[in-house]
């Protein structure tokens, strides 16, 4: 035999061995969805003296959710429940057949990932993990980071309450300035002289922040005030002007009707002396032209009368469209106002609770759930099984399975719970004394 062809019986006979583990090893494992396997197909050419490798199934392939692998010139194949060692053997097996051949050609089949498994509960990272071969439940307590450290949850509710706190505060700020602006939109709705200030606010007067909030929608009103008196100020003005200069059109009209009538007079007269012959007749045509342009400025001051009557009314529509215009848009930010404070009552009142919770319920809880941490974590393995799961009590040495999810609690002592406080009235009065130191 030569060295060649020794060499490719020794590669044959390597992974022939390797499409057929051991026992003890792979084919204790079952394959499952999301299990990644790495497939290695060669075939052994005695025509050629050359070991062929089939590239387009030498690579990783993932089992789908149903169970099964898609692979080039195998199709679909089962793979949930067989071992890595039965699947070679089928894929070879499934190649003879589609491709003619007069043997299944070598498959090794190896795991390149296996499916994950999970872990929740009282952990310090709980989520998904990649499984290993072997894996008890410590080490997969060890893997979540372990059990939580009571110094983490220190820090952790002292940054929570200073988060809560800072919300609070932000929140009650909120409160004051929408109770000083709902004051002053109803006092300008009312068209009243001066802001009347709920007494939340007037309680309050000496805080600096309400003070401040106060005074500033006081400015706000005083300046607002002052611009709609301007504005009717001068729609006012406007329509005094054109009542004199309708007066004065009025004065005018009544100019012509005198001049018309005294020139019609004297064109009456010099019309009967010139059908005597005492007068000539271009002094009656004279006459008649004056008359005539007396009419057309008469009827000027006509018009102008028409005009001045119709900007005096849209002056009066004006003032009138103020007015609504003004009552219109404080009644909608009034509505918007109410709506803001209702949203940040709502959420003062939560902010209160959670404050109340980070600052009383948690660490009392918390010293009891230390007191607890000297028993034993309670284990339960979740796994997955005929469609379905079952809970399985655990030990510390209890395997772990791809799949698997484990669950961790730190049983609560019974007594003790019952003497955690509550939240109530004095949360509120320290909510406030909270907004009113800002």
């Amino acid at each position: 035999m030569t060295m060649r062809k020794w060499l490719s019986t020794v590669a044959a006979i390597s992974l022939a061995t390797a499409a057929c583990p051991s026992p003890a090893s792979a084919a204790e494992y079952l394959l499952g969805p999301q299990d990644k396997v790495r497939l290695k197909v060669y075939e052994w050419r005695a025509s050629r003296d050359v070991i062929f490798e089939w590239t387009a199934l030498n690579d990783s392939f993932v089992v789908g959710a149903d169970g099964t692998l898609f692979l080039p010139f195998v199709g679909q194949i089962r793979a949930e429940g067989t071992a890595p060692g039965d699947l070679a053997r089928s894929i070879g097996d499934r190649l003879m057949q589609h491709m003619g051949l007069g043997r299944p050609p070598d498959v090794a089949v190896e795991i390149a990932q296996y499916r994950p498994f999970y872990i929740v509960g009282n952990v310090k990272q709980p989520g998904e993990f990649p499984y290993r071969p072997g894996l008890t439940v410590l080490q997969a307590l060890g893997i979540a980071g372990g059990l939580p450290i009571r110094e983490d949850d220190v820090s952790r509710l002292q940054r929570e309450v200073i988060s809560s706190q800072g919300e609070v505060g932000l929140l009650a700020l909120s409160n004051v300035s929408l109770l000083a602006r709902k004051a002053r939109l109803q006092a300008e709705l009312a068209g009243s002289e001066d802001i009347t200030f709920p007494s939340e606010l007037r309680d309050r007067a000496s805080n600096e922040t309400v003070a401040l909030a106060m005074d500033q929608e006081r400015r706000i009103f005083a300046i607002r005030k002052d611009s709609l008196a301007t504005q009717l100020r001068s729609l006012r003005e406007l329509k005094d002007f054109l009542q004199k200069e309708l007066a004065s059109l009025e004065q005018q009209l009544t100019f012509h009707d005198k001049q018309i009538e005294l020139i019609q007079k004297e064109l009456a007269g010099v019309s009967n002396l010139v059908q005597k012959g005492l007068a000539v007749a271009p002094r009656e045509l004279s006459l008649e032209g004056t008359v005539a342009q007396m009419q057309s400025d008469r009827l000027a001051a006509e018009t102008s009368m028409l005009r001045v009557r119709q900007d005096m009314s849209k002056t009066d529509i004006e003032i009138l469209n103020l007015g609504n215009q003004r009552s219109s848009e404080i009644a909608e930010s009034l509505r918007e106002t109410q709506q803001q404070l209702n949203e940040v009552t709502s959420k003062s009142d939560t902010a209160v609770q959670l404050l109340h919770e980070t600052q009383v319920t948690a660490p009392a809880l918390l010293a009891l759930r230390q007191n607890a941490a000297k028993a034993k974590p309670i284990f339960t393995i979740v796994r997955p099984k005929d469609g379905g799961t079952e809970e399985l009590a655990a030990q510390e040495t209890t395997l772990v399975e791809p799949g698997d999810t484990v669950k961790v609690e730190i049983p609560l002592p019974k007594s003790g719970l019952d003497s955690l406080p509550a939240a109530d009235a004095s949360v509120q009065a320290e909510t406030n004394a909270v907004g009113s130191t800002n």
